[in-house]
């Protein structure tokens, strides 16, 4: 890795951002110019834990476009009584590498790096197990586990509603789309993708429950497509929209809960939120804000998505006690083309970037 990646010289930055995946690395590009430091337990681009689906243009608008293996203009809905196909042509969402997607995100930062655990806070001071970081702005972009905003508040966000998945990826054939499964043989309290990827399909399934044993089910479902799995990934969700700042740690991503419920999308919501905390840091470093009107800002956006997530989590009950029947109907019923004109709109605005927002690229 280049060596302007390495921690050098003085501890002291105006910003120090833990957690180095999709939500770190969109924020440390808005501060490009500033003095921030990247901190994150593993090499950046190590650990997958996503199915890596997101919006085209987001993915393209973070620089990473060379990292898409695969286009998709439609997301099909399978149950148990039929499929269902939703356009999204106008918006059309992709698949990437994870790696080379963090590697390209990277080179768009200016931000130095250290691979270094998360131990604890004190005094504006990140503890880590390669030493002790200052900095007048502090962000945990850690995900579910949030490393930063726990060593605050241990019991932060306890009770958020928290999916589970698990994923593997495997090399054959299969239509293009993004592929929803609602069959309760293999995932009785979730549902099942598969999200091709060019040459190779990413099997997954996931409990809105939280349940983490879920490999049987995941393999149930390959054997219907008459495929072996290679190696395991995935991980918790949060979602629930909590307060995201926390004793002056301003917590993005699914550790304040800002993992779509329903669908399970992190990536364009972790990101959105990322350019928002990134636009007000630099106010507030160029002096133009307080970091408690910077805290207010982000809070206030926060929960003008709660609405959208609100209608989400009922959604996300429906598909848990519903009778299959009904279920079906439901989906039928939301997959008429206006039902889901009406529904990607709603959902698309959930996360998105505020108008005040400056210009993502």
């Amino acid at each position: 890795m280049p060596s302007r990646w390495s921690v050098a010289g003085s501890r002291r930055y105006d910003a120090v951002i833990v957690g180095a995946s999709f939500a770190g690395l969109a924020l440390a590009q808005r501060l490009r110019g500033r003095r921030v430091l990247l901190v994150d337990r593993d090499p950046v681009g190590a650990n997958q834990t996503s199915a890596c689906g997101a919006p085209l243009r987001l993915v393209e608008a973070v620089g990473a476009g060379d990292a898409v293996q695969q286009v998709h203009d439609a997301i099909w809905i399978h149950t148990t009584r039929g499929e269902y196909r939703w356009d999204i042509a106008h918006h059309p969402y992709c698949t990437f590498d994870y790696a080379r997607f963090c590697e390209l995100a990277l080179a768009r930062c200016d931000a130095q790096f250290v691979q270094a655990s998360a131990r604890g806070l004190s005094g504006g001071a990140v503890h880590t197990s390669r030493g002790v970081f200052r900095a007048r702005l502090i962000a945990d972009c850690t995900g579910w586990r949030a490393a930063v905003g726990r060593a605050v508040s241990p019991d932060l966000h306890l009770g958020q509603w928290q999916g589970f998945g698990i994923e593997t990826e495997v090399s054959c054939a299969f239509p293009a789309g993004l592929h929803f499964y609602f069959w309760p043989d293999v995932a009785p309290g979730g549902y099942a993708w598969a999200f091709p990827c060019g040459g190779a399909v990413r099997f997954g399934v996931l409990s809105y429950r939280g349940e983490t044993q879920l490999r049987p089910g995941l393999l149930a479902f390959l054997e219907r497509f008459g495929v072996a799995p290679t190696t395991y990934h995935g991980g918790f969700l949060g979602s629930g929209a909590y307060d995201p700042v926390v004793g002056g740690i301003f917590v993005v991503g699914d550790g304040a809960g800002q993992c779509l419920p329903l669908t399970g999308e992190g990536i364009r919501t972790a990101i959105h939120a990322a350019w928002v905390v990134g636009d007000l840091f630099a106010r507030v470093l160029d002096g133009a804000v307080s970091p408690e009107w910077a805290a207010y800002a982000y809070r206030r956006y926060v929960r003008e998505q709660r609405r959208g997530v609100y209608f989400l989590a009922g959604a996300t009950l429906a598909a848990l006690h519903l009778p299959r029947g009904l279920l079906n109907a439901v989906i039928g019923w939301f997959s008429g083309l206006h039902a889901q004109r009406i529904f990607l709109s709603h959902y698309l605005a959930t996360f998105a970037p505020p108008s005040w927002l400056a210009s993502s690229r």
